[in-house]
């Protein structure tokens, strides 16, 4: 177990508390701009698409580039541009779509989230858990799976394969979110305040993730459901109405 402070004075449930509190400001501040796309973002898909990728590339670049973690006010800064360009990205894939089912991904995601986060809590308190870098492999490989199996849909045509892949989806962010809590638990020791933010951030970007994730599993279950239906060919891309 980490010891109450850390070798630069920060508490273990402080530094959980303030974490789980930026990270309910990110979902706060997201959760209204989603529902403005979802009304009115008709013919924005183009823009968010692009500020997702860009949202990617710059959380890649604040990982690899020490200062704009922790160079102040810098790392705020460009972490804040990361948030809000995933934001907007994350709109992609509610817009066209009724408001009412966008609130039940959203909150379905957060499930996910909460039953997730509360595994990483009973797996520290108990403290039966396999190596956190090992296990965030296993997380990374199940993510390639869940890739090849969608390419397999190429190779050998079977309606059912996109509903496997998802699942490996959801299962492989599940296991990166547990790997990096409890990576970041074991390294308490060596972290700053500013760390609070990072790993806030990477746990919305999970929940982004699981949002993704139930959208499509709604495309999914909707189009298994009209082919049982009609027992007639249906493509698992049609629009849920």
């Amino acid at each position: 177990m980490a010891s109450n402070e850390n070798e630069n004075g920060i508490a273990l449930v402080k530094f959980v508390t303030w974490t789980l509190l930026i990270l309910g400001i990110c979902l706060l501040a997201a959760i209204p701009q989603w529902m403005i796309l979802c009304l009115f973002g008709d013919d924005a898909l183009i823009y968010t698409i692009a500020c997702f990728f860009v949202g990617f590339v710059l959380l890649v670049c604040i990982h690899l580039i020490e200062p704009l973690k922790y160079w102040r006010p810098w790392n705020y800064i460009v972490i804040a541009v990361c948030y809000e360009f995933m934001t907007l990205g994350a709109g992609s894939f509610l817009m066209n779509w009724r408001l009412v089912c966008s609130i039940v991904t959203m909150a379905t995601a957060l499930l996910f989230l909460g039953i997730t986060l509360l595994i990483c809590a009973v797996l520290i308190s108990t403290g039966f858990y396999m190596n956190p870098f090992k296990l965030a492999v296993v997380g990374g490989m199940l993510f390639v799976l869940a890739f090849c199996i969608e390419l397999m849909n190429i190779l050998l045509a079977w309606r059912y394969w996109q509903d496997v892949a998802i699942g490996v989806f959801l299962v492989s962010v599940v296991i990166l979110v547990i790997s990096h809590v409890l990576i970041t638990y074991i390294s308490f020791e060596y972290l700053v305040r500013d760390d609070t933010i990072l790993v806030a951030i990477v746990l919305y970007i999970a929940y982004i993730l699981f949002l993704i994730g139930s959208r499509i599993s709604i495309i999914y279950i909707k189009g298994n459901a009209d082919h049982s239906a009609t027992a007639t060919t249906s493509t698992p891309y049609d629009e849920y109405d």
